[in-house]
C-alpha cells in the first residue's frame, strides 16, 4: 500500500490547500458527509479522489496506528454518542 498510500496522501493535502484558498470549496467541504460528497469537493478543487480509496486510506491508517493514537484520531471525528451507536448498528459486514 506504500506508494498508493503516499499518493493519496498528497492528493488529499493538495485537495486541502485548494480548499484553503477558496470559501465556496470550504464551505463544501464542511457541508461533505459522505465519501462521495469529499469526494465532489476534490474534484472542483482539480483533484481525482476515489471515494472508496479515501476511505479505506483513514481506515488502514488507523489499523496501523498505536492504540493511544487510533483513538485520538477516531475521537476527533467528534461523533456523539448516538451517532456513533447508530453507524455501529448500521454497519455493513
Amino acid at each position: 500500500m506504500g506508494s498508493t498510500s503516499n499518493d493519496l496522501s498528497a492528493a488529499i493535502q493538495q485537495m486541502l490547500e485548494a480548499v484553503a484558498q477558496n470559501d465556496d470549496l470550504k464551505r463544501s467541504l464542511r457541508m461533505a458527509t459522505t465519501a462521495a460528497a469529499v469526494s465532489e469537493v476534490a474534484a472542483q478543487a482539480g483533484v481525482d479522489l476515489d471515494p472508496a480509496a479515501l476511505v479505506k486510506h483513514y481506515a488502514q491508517r488507523l489499523l496501523d496506528a498505536s492504540d493511544a493514537t487510533a483513538i485520538h484520531n477516531f475521537d476527533l471525528c467528534s461523533w456523539d454518542a448516538g451517532e456513533l451507536l447508530w453507524t455501529m448498528k448500521n454497519w455493513k459486514l
